[in-house]
């Protein structure tokens, strides 16, 4: 079940990052809100940040920081099945992530963790709309390891990837609206 930027704003502020990430220890996934109409910061959302990636070079534009009620979604299974070591993503209900939305589909992609690399990967399965990280197409069955950051579009759902570090990281950066 999916939560809000809100409910882990308290937890960061009263934890150390240690604390927070064997509290949370998942990875997540940030996706805006339609109700940023009623944030304060909307009159920002035209300035673009960018930044160089200094291990892959590539050029990013920094994601406007979440609203307090932003959709998160940590990287968990919360389907029993035969594939244990992926978290499925996907239209219908048998998936650990389910989005219900049409250009989802039925079984679109999935996250698994690379444990000696301590990263995870990110692999379209063949979907018809295709996944994309930062804008460019994923192409279909070959996995891509993640960047804290990185933006990620299953058809169209869009969502922000972080790390369960630089989750509590982005969440000390959001303190003042506790």
């Amino acid at each position: 079940m999916p939560s809000q930027i809100k409910d882990f704003l308290q937890s960061a502020h009263q934890l150390d990052r240690v604390a927070f990430v064997e509290r949370h220890p998942h990875a997540v996934l940030v996706q805006r809100s339609d109700s940023n109409a009623a944030d304060p910061r909307n009159e920002y959302r035209s300035t673009l940040k960018m930044r160089i990636d200094p291990k892959t070079k590539e050029v990013r534009v920094e994601p406007i920081p979440p609203s307090p009620l932003d959709q998160v979604i940590e990287l968990t299974k919360t389907v029993a099945d035969s594939f244990s070591e992926k978290v499925l993503v996907g239209r219908t209900e048998t998936n650990d992530i389910a989005l219900a939305d049409l250009t989802v589909s039925k079984h679109h992609a999935f996250f698994k963790a690379d444990q000696d690399a301590g990263r995870i990967m990110l692999t379209d399965t063949g979907s018809t709309n295709g996944t994309q990280v930062n804008g460019q197409p994923l192409p279909a069955r070959q996995s891509r390891y993640l960047h804290d950051g990185d933006q990620l579009s299953f058809g169209d759902v869009r969502f922000i990837f972080f790390s369960a570090e630089a989750f509590f990281d982005l969440l000390g950066s959001l303190s003042v609206l506790l």
